[in-house]
């Protein structure tokens, strides 16, 4: 029971509204845009009220109010109407990005590219974000040999000796001077 008036019941893989033990609605139990419209709708007709709604179907205060919002605004239809296309940004046009791409794959930055171009770092970062730009990845310099320990140590002792070892009287006279 939503309340002493209206009533539901699960039937099979069907709910179903009763007024006063009269069947008035029913859905399929995935079918949450019907839901949603009857809800909203006894809500707005002041046969059961929000908390009746959100005490029955633990649903938030704030998804009743967006019903019933859709509701008074659009109708019915506000429930079933199709789903507005994801939108494409205006920016990065088929001829834009073809010339984004070729900038990136020259190994220029976005930072570069979109200073080039006008067009914002965020708007070609949020591209290659979204597969619409590949970023070629960085070719990696040759490793240079790294020498070992007894090389070095060979190398240290072939050098020549610095001059502080052999010019006796010039560390005497730069003791003297701090003195």
């Amino acid at each position: 029971m939503i309340n002493s008036d209206i009533g539901i019941k699960a039937v099979g893989e069907m709910i179903l509204y009763f007024n006063g033990g009269m069947p008035v609605y029913q859905h399929h139990k995935k079918d949450y845009k019907s839901f949603r419209y009857i809800t909203s709708m006894m809500v707005d007709l002041k046969t059961v009220n929000h908390e009746d709604i959100i005490s029955t179907f633990k649903v938030s205060k704030e998804s009743v109010n967006r019903w019933l919002r859709t509701y008074r605004t659009e109708g019915g239809s506000g429930f079933f109407r199709e789903k507005k296309s994801t939108k494409h940004g205006h920016v990065l046009t088929d001829e834009v990005l073809v010339s984004v791409q070729e900038l990136l794959n020259l190994g220029k930055t976005p930072k570069e590219i979109g200073a080039e171009l006008d067009i914002k770092q965020d708007t070609i970062q949020k591209a290659i974000g979204a597969h619409r730009l590949t970023k070629p990845s960085v070719p990696t310099a040759p490793l240079m040999h790294e020498k070992t320990q007894s090389e070095r140590s060979k190398e240290d002792s072939a050098a020549a000796l610095g001059v502080g070892c052999t010019n006796v009287a010039g560390r005497i006279e730069a003791i003297q001077k701090k003195k």
